[in-house]
């Protein structure tokens, strides 16, 4: 196992105003089989200047890995405008100790990431595979697309510990979400897959989705009128409301199921 220790320097946020650093080249697939000395010298953006990860991180390598799997980079500091952790990770772990900013987890196919603290927004946006944890609370638009595409998340599992924030999984096409605090308004909105699970509250979930399932365990506040009811059932022994819909996407379309305490 070979341990990647990424540690953000504190003059990198000592400005007034903090340049967001962008790492999405510091992921262990590609970081697999680098050197100390090639990793200092591999390129990451700050605001508009590219800039090596050894200007503006404390590297240091311990152990050695014979695959990308083997790799783990723990990222330290404060993170808090540093965008892209994870993005694109195929293999091996990545920690963050901290809060971190968008996207981070944007489009991984594989592997693990673990944010000790919050993420912002974006965070999983069209997530293929692989395993996303965040600890604390998510932004918007968790799991979602990115603006002008029209597919979001479609495989792996992403855990917040806290709440969301709006639009959970839009466009969801496959994966799961588990939200163990509450979700902000239109979680699951267009959904066309998937499981999205929130044990707290929800406003408004389901709207216009074709395909997937909602669970609720908490309340559902301003419940979508175009749902119909088909039966109450039990789920893992409790029971829940289950409806199909979104009825306003035509009967047709309407293939998803919402279950409601």
């Amino acid at each position: 196992m070979q341990t990647i220790r990424l540690k953000l320097k504190d003059e990198v946020m000592s400005g007034v105003a903090k340049i967001p650093v962008i790492v999405d080249s510091l992921t262990p697939d590609k970081l697999f089989g680098k050197s100390e000395s090639e990793i200092r010298a591999e390129k990451v953006w700050w605001g508009n200047r590219e800039e090596n990860t050894g200007d503006l991180f404390d590297v240091s390598v311990e152990g050695d890995a014979t695959s990308e799997s083997e790799v783990k980079i723990v990222m330290e500091g404060d993170l808090t405008r540093v965008k892209y952790i994870g993005a694109g990770m195929k293999a091996g772990e990545i920690v963050a100790n901290g809060d971190v900013d968008m996207h981070c987890g944007a489009m991984m196919t594989g592997g693990k990431l673990t944010v000790k603290g919050n993420a912002d927004c974006w965070a999983g946006r069209e997530m293929h595979g692989g395993e996303l944890i965040i600890e604390g609370d998510a932004g918007a638009n968790l799991c979602a697309m990115y603006r002008g595409e029209m597919t979001g998340m479609t495989g792996g599992k992403v855990i917040v510990g806290g709440n969301a924030g709006e639009c959970v999984g839009q466009y969801m096409a496959g994966g799961e979400i588990l939200i163990r605090g509450n979700a902000d308004i239109l979680a699951g909105l267009n959904m066309k897959g998937g499981k999205i699970t929130i044990e707290g509250d929800a406003i408004m979930p389901g709207a216009d989705m074709t395909g997937g399932e909602i669970l609720v365990k908490g309340k559902v506040v301003d419940m979508i009128p175009s749902f119909r009811f088909v039966e109450t059932t039990t789920v893992d022994g409790e029971q829940y409301r289950k409806y199909t819909g979104d009825l306003a996407m035509t009967e047709k379309r309407a293939k998803g199921v919402l279950y409601v305490k």
